[in-house]
């Protein structure tokens, strides 16, 4: 049977007209789609380019600039997103937007172009630190959702006894707007809640880093130190302790995974043993839908000039879901496998407290380019580096 046409003539032009529209309408979403469609790259190696300092602590806008625990990249709006992790005592707690300049490979300029303060759901900013115990921001990790045009931040909250004194700020993974506004928030899996016991997470390490992946419909989540239940700490010689990624999906906001990562050993031996002794994870970056990028970030007392970093690449690829393991002391888990990437000791330069990671810019050879940044902890002594890498396919 030969193939049925429309004669034009019979059909109707405002049936023509919504076709037309429809065929328009269905491109620009496609097209829209393929503009926010998450890029992903091969790694083989990475290679050092530059280093920027920042003056230390400089102010904009009223806001002190400190404490940069995370950044991320929004390629349309060439903007970077840096949080920062100051509790409401310097400042409101705050995003920054920023613009990062390259040049031939290089860090020309770094600008900070706004300021957005973090809204509870109350609809007000967080309080002056210490005055409200229920309430502790602490952000450690930002990341822009360019379909939604949303970001998620990661607080630690808090967990402190003092004096006979307890308190207890849970943890979060909060959605808010790019201008600050709270939206929703991620409801914490079961074990990862602050206790008045030694059980759950442990003080200061929490979600220190976080990660989007599969075209944004993925979440991953990095547990900076062991659980209690999951054991000891990294130490001195000790290089077996278990800490947890999670995985989330967006859409739902469910934990529907969780693996064993294995944290590296303290690589130097404290003068004083401390709660700032710590070998952990500070960031993660997917590369694609089951690799990671993963900083393990350490400091111990005595070498308080030097931070110990390297970077990890990380598959996820045929790993043991562990999301049903309550405690890894009682049941041993099979960890991911890890290969070390890059040391930055090699750089035979100062290495400051460096807390995030995002990619930048495609450099002049097609090359992805990797930006790192530090949390100066406001402090007088520390130096606000930015590195600058480019990533070998």
């Amino acid at each position: 049977m030969p193939p049925k046409y429309f004669d034009v003539k019979s059909v109707s032009p405002f049936f023509i007209i919504y076709a037309l529209l429809a065929i328009v309408f269905s491109s620009c979403s496609v097209a829209k789609y393929a503009a926010v469609k998450q890029d992903e790259t091969s790694v083989s190696a990475i290679r050092f380019l530059d280093e920027y300092v920042m003056p230390l602590n400089p102010v904009f806008q009223n806001t002190v600039v400190g404490g940069l625990s995370g950044i991320d990249y929004d390629v349309k709006q060439n903007q970077y997103y840096i949080i920062s992790d100051d509790p409401s005592q310097f400042s409101p707690a705050r995003i920054y937007t920023a613009k990062i300049v390259l040049k031939e490979n290089k860090i020309d300029t770094i600008r900070i172009t706004g300021v957005n303060f973090l809204i509870q759901e109350n609809g007000k900013q967080y309080p002056k630190y210490g005055t409200d115990k229920s309430v502790k921001p602490d952000g450690e990790s930002v990341r822009y959702n360019p379909i939604t045009n949303q970001l998620i931040w990661s607080s630690e909250g808090e967990r402190l006894f003092k004096n006979g004194d307890t308190t207890i700020v849970q943890p979060s993974l909060t959605f808010i707007s790019t201008t600050g506004k709270f939206l929703d928030t991620i409801p914490l899996p079961k074990g990862f809640h602050f206790t008045k016991t030694e059980n759950g997470p442990r003080k200061n390490a929490l979600f220190e880093g976080l990660t989007y992946a599969d075209n944004y419909k993925t979440l991953y989540a990095g547990l900076e130190e062991p659980l209690y239940q999951d054991g000891p700490q990294a130490a001195f010689e000790y290089d077996k302790a278990l800490t947890r990624i999670l995985k989330f999906d967006v859409a739902t906001k469910k934990n529907v995974a969780q693996y064993a990562y294995h944290l590296g050993a303290l690589p130097v031996k404290p003068t004083v043993d401390n709660d700032w002794n710590v070998n952990g994870i500070s960031e993660i970056l997917a590369v694609d839908d089951h690799l990671l990028l993963v900083m393990e970030r350490a400091w111990a007392k005595g070498h308080d000039d030097h931070t110990f970093l390297k970077l990890y690449l990380v598959d996820l690829n045929g790993a043991e879901n562990e999301i049903n393991n309550a405690s890894f002391t009682k049941n041993p888990p099979k960890p991911l496998s890890k290969k070390l990437l890059f040391d930055f000791d090699t750089l035979n330069r100062h290495i400051d407290n460096f807390e995030g990671v995002t990619f930048g810019p495609k450099l002049a050879n097609g090359h992805h380019s990797l930006i790192f940044c530090v949390d100066n902890n406001f402090g007088k002594s520390q130096v606000q580096q930015f590195f600058l890498f480019e990533i070998i396919p």
